[in-house]
């Protein structure tokens, strides 16, 4: 694993905010059981194998429609629903906490 792998991310996903949706998403696919795209070695952190999909370019997101898409992923059955079917809506941000707003 390179010595910072958050920069060379940050090369593929200039959108740090983006990144993270992204790295987070994906984080949780591959905690509940998804296989991972690249090759893992013994003692890979799960973030670790997420931010080297985004490195190898695995793991990418469609400008327009802002969907995150996998590239070399095991194909999903019809039956199955497709890992990161819905894209990213940042204008869909929760609420203020009430009380906190200025």
């Amino acid at each position: 694993m390179a010595n910072k792998p958050i920069e060379k991310a940050l090369g593929v996903i200039s959108n740090r905010f983006l990144l993270t949706t992204v790295v987070a998403r994906r984080w949780e696919n591959i905690v509940a059981g998804a296989p991972p795209l690249v090759e893992t070695r013994p003692g890979d952190s799960k973030l670790e194998i997420v931010l080297e999909e985004v490195i190898d370019e695995c793991v990418t997101v469609d400008p327009e429609t802002r969907e995150i898409r996998l590239h070399g992923a095991p194909l999903v059955d019809d039956n199955q629903e497709a890992l990161f079917s819905e894209p990213i809506e940042p204008e869909a941000a929760p609420p203020a906490p009430k009380g906190r707003e200025r």
